[in-house]
């Protein structure tokens, strides 16, 4: 942290416009999630370039991959065939920014060669270890350990220290020299949550970096807060065992229970000029997606409505037997530019919360405020938009049938929110004042996982010929790896492993990816590529010597394990980064009742993320 943090201070005081280049080229990223500008580049492009550049075959080059197992490492050890004549000029982070960002904006038919000249142009350019940052850079795979929390704490400690300013050089280089340690740690700790709090309202870059220069920290909230044409990211849900201990959370607080629909959550925004955008829980835009619920939007809000953000979740319906249908029918939707009368799969809005309206925004309220401005301001269509079924009730078992008739509804459970207390829209952050209620959930472990196959077993007996068992791991953002957390061989129908061995077929690597953790004892027949996420149940989690799953949070050495794990379903709205995070995972370990019961564990207050 405090290496980052120098180096942004270094930059803040003398190029203060190479700040958000620097920034993104950290993140790896070019631009915002909704404005869709990802490089995609494959490893057949990135060895074309390095070949040419270096005069080195591509065969020799594809053996040095499947060696090594990392085209950076690769690239770097290929230099040394390098020539040039002259030295090109040195590589600057506004210069490969542009660069990187010009790749990505590439189309048509020309496009790869284009793509390839670059490529070979920042290559031959690298010095000492840049060509190994630049390859994974281009792959998509930077993994220096920097998560965006780490980048934006990182960020908000430079501008404490070294406050932007337009002199040169800056009037005060070193905050630090004039403060007490208390008075430093209480600014640094003020400014992170500041520079948090307004990434979480308007995430994006590219107006919260020129406005901290121009303004600075405490200006920073007036000029960058939530607006519409901008997504930002969604307040989750914690898992419940049970109406027990919902009953027990919310003790004291007056709460209501919202039907959960099993869809795609969709945050639609209005903006001044009449434009309405459509945004996915990883703020996406599937504006072009949605096609039919940007028409039916004029009819059910008010007039005197101009600008708006409201939290939605769109489902697949039946229009003949007016139910909703799964999300797997959902799913088979085209992803982008759907035509109107096309479309096959028809979508219900399901509207629970409303978070900007009219120049004002509203996260700051109670939810009870927010849901009652958006049943005012907005009218139900049947079977097109509608307000989330809910019940405001402490009574054991009127929750317990309301679940169960949510269940016969085609709904996944129940959401249990607070109404008043503690009701705020909590940007970005996995709240307990939501609570998510679902009939399927087992005793002891209170929600499913998201994880990623990263190898597959051959299979025996009737399973010869396809895959019998996957190797799964959770995700952690901190050291960006892949952390091993079981073996999988259940929840599957014949089609199901037919339909994975297939799709496997084509993401088989030689050996697994540097950014796996795992015991050699677990080695599959077949490592793959994380390229996919799988929803999975367990009966609960317990401290395993072998898997790798968020070791060094509950025991020094060990990680943690599932036990009796199922198959759900492949989940698509997810990409392996957005897998259930090892920290997560060390969370659910300890909120089991056995684990509660044996040891007294500190309640750790959620960051953001």
């Amino acid at each position: 942290m405090s290496i980052l943090s120098n180096f942004f201070r270094s930059v803040i005081a003398l190029t203060p416009n190479d700040l958000l280049p620097c920034v993104y080229l950290c993140l790896n990223k070019l631009a915002p999630a909704y404005e869709g500008i990802e490089l995609g580049i494959g490893d057949h492009i990135l060895m074309k370039a390095v070949s040419e550049a270096t005069g080195k075959i591509l065969s020799q080059i594809k053996a040095d991959l499947a060696d090594k197992g990392d085209l950076g490492l690769v690239a770097e050890a290929s230099r040394s065939n390098q020539r040039t004549m002259f030295a090109p000029p040195k590589l600057t982070a506004a210069s490969v920014y542009s660069k990187l960002k010009d790749i990505a904006l590439f189309t048509g038919h020309s496009s790869t060669g284009k793509k390839v000249d670059i490529i070979k142009g920042m290559f031959v350019a690298c010095r000492h270890s840049e060509a190994r940052y630049l390859i994974r850079s281009l792959s998509g795979k930077l993994r220096i350990g920097l998560a965006e929390q780490s980048v934006l704490t990182a960020l908000a400690h430079s501008v404490v220290l070294t406050p932007p300013s337009s002199e040169f050089p800056p009037p005060v280089i070193d905050a630090a020299k004039t403060l007490s340690s208390d008075e430093l740690k209480k600014m640094l700790d003020a400014g992170a949550l500041t520079v948090k709090t307004c990434y979480c309202e308007l995430p994006n870059y590219n107006k919260i970096i020129p406005a901290l220069l121009e303004y600075g920290l405490e200006d920073l909230p007036n000029k960058c807060y939530l607006t519409p044409g901008v997504p930002l990211k969604p307040m989750l849900a914690h898992p419940s065992k049970g109406v027990a201990e919902v009953l027990k959370r919310f003790e004291g607080s007056a709460f209501t229970c919202e039907y959960k629909y099993d869809g795609e959550r969709a945050q639609i925004h209005l903006l001044e000029n009449g434009e309405i955008h459509i945004y996915s829980r990883n703020q996406e835009n599937n504006t072009s997606k949605y096609p039919d619920i940007i028409s039916r939007m004029p009819k059910v809000m008010s007039e005197e409505i101009k600008s708006f953000i409201i939290d939605t979740e769109a489902v697949a319906w039946d229009r003949e037997k007016q139910q909703i249908l799964p999300f797997q029918i959902l799913s088979t939707r085209k992803r982008k530019d759907a035509d109107v009368s096309e479309i096959k799969v028809q979508v219900c809005v399901y509207a629970f919360d409303l978070l900007y309206l009219n120049g004002k925004s509203y996260v700051k309220e109670p939810f009870s405020v927010r849901r009652n401005l958006l049943r005012t301001s907005f009218k139900e269509a049947e079977g097109e938009f509608v307000f989330a079924k809910c019940m405001t009730s402490t009574n054991t078992e009127d929750m317990a049938e309301f679940l169960e008739e949510s269940i016969k509804g085609n709904c996944e459970g129940l959401m249990v929110k607070t109404l008043d207390v503690d009701a705020t829209y909590e940007i970005a952050k996995r709240s307990h004042n939501w609570l998510k209620l679902k009939k399927d959930y087992l005793a002891d472990v209170g929600d499913t996982l998201d994880l990623v196959p990263i190898g597959g077993y051959r299979g025996k007996g009737k399973r010869t010929g396809a895959y019998g068992g996957f190797l799964l791991a959770c995700y952690d953002a901190e050291s960006e790896e892949f952390q091993t957390i079981c073996k999988i061989g259940t929840g599957f129908t014949d089609e199901v492993l037919e339909s994975h061995h297939q799709f496997f077929k084509d993401h088989v690597i030689d050996k697994p990816k540097p950014y796996y953790r795992y015991d050699d004892g677990l080695e599959p027949d077949h490592w793959f590529d994380a390229v996919q996420v799988w929803e999975v149940r367990a009966a609960d989690l317990s401290v395993s010597p072998v898997h790798k799953a968020a070791v060094g949070q509950v025991d020094p050495v060990k990680g943690i394990s599932l036990r009796f794990p199922r198959f759900l379903r492949v989940r698509d709205d997810k990409k392996p980064e957005e897998a259930t995070d090892s920290t997560q995972v060390a969370e659910m370990y300890r909120d089991q009742d056995s684990v509660k019961n044996n040891a007294v564990t500190t309640n750790q207050e959620e960051d953001f993320y």
